[in-house]
């Protein structure tokens, strides 16, 4: 008999991605199909979590980062988070009933200080056979932004950077509502997608500023490209934050980096395209 097809219920607080499940990992969306396996793609709220709950077939979750924040701080009940879940007997459950994935070291000790194992695969909702080598020598870095969330999205360290490193090019896209003096540092705001793309494609790498984050579309994209991503959180072939002048001296694509993460990008067992 052959496998059921692999369905997947995409979160609503996820938002758009560089693609969708269906055609990048040839899920079929979930249309309450309670005995099919299904992958729950993101857990911000109760509502993600009942239809978790509910459903009786087999469960995966790929855990997205911050829906591992707002787990842990308890699922609100009621309008203001004056009423919360205790995150602890919903742990207990999801380990014992669901097969947990992540997408870096720091998401897996997160949940497994509460009782859930998972397994790290880094995601990217893209078309990975678009994205050839364009890496040329230079100096700029780009970074973005969801909302004015600029605390989480590091964007607080960004002006003590670009004062720092003068040689170095600060690309900032998401908000307009962003205040700089400096000459390094670029505000391009709110743009589509395929302008962003077409713009950092000819960058030199990513910056992504956050200390509790999944695999990012900017770093995926980045290291795909042959750049060189500047990451807080540590990923192998990457640059830190302490390595950030390094992305001055670097005359030649990011090979190693590319090849590493083509081949264990999506190496998921709902990713009907391994098959």
């Amino acid at each position: 008999m052959p496998e059921q097809q692999w369905k997947c219920r995409y979160a609503p607080s996820l938002g758009p991605l560089e693609d969708t499940p269906e055609n990048i990992w040839g899920t079929e969306e979930y249309e309450f199909d309670i005995d099919d396996p299904t992958v729950f793609f993101g857990l911000y709220g109760f509502p993600d979590f009942y239809s978790l709950w509910r459903h009786k077939g087999k469960r995966a979750i790929l855990w997205t980062g911050s829906d591992i924040r707002h787990f842990v701080d308890g699922y609100w009940l009621e309008e203001g988070g004056s009423s919360r879940l205790n995150p602890q007997g919903l742990a207990d459950w999801i380990n014992k009933y669901c097969e947990s994935w992540v997408e870096n070291e720091i998401e897996y000790q997160a949940l497994k200080k509460w009782g859930i194992e998972s397994k790290i695969c880094p995601s990217f909702l893209g078309k990975i056979e678009n994205y050839e080598i364009s890496f040329k020598p230079g100096n700029k870095l780009y970074t973005s932004v969801s909302g004015d969330e600029f605390k989480l999205y590091g964007w607080d360290k960004i002006n003590d950077l670009a004062e720092k490193n003068p040689d170095i090019e600060f690309h900032l896209y998401g908000t307009s509502h962003w205040f700089t003096t400096l000459s390094n540092v670029t505000v391009h705001g709110r743009v589509s997608k395929e302008e962003m793309n077409s713009e950092i494609k000819d960058m030199q790498g990513a910056l992504r500023l956050t200390e509790f984050d999944g695999f990012s579309e900017i770093i995926a994209k980045s290291v795909l490209w042959g750049q060189w991503p500047v990451s807080l959180i540590e990923y192998q072939y990457m640059l830190k934050l302490s390595e950030i002048r390094n992305i001055l001296d670097k005359n030649h694509p990011n090979i190693e980096g590319r090849d590493y993460y083509q081949n264990i990008l999506n190496r998921y067992p709902w990713n009907q395209k391994l098959q």
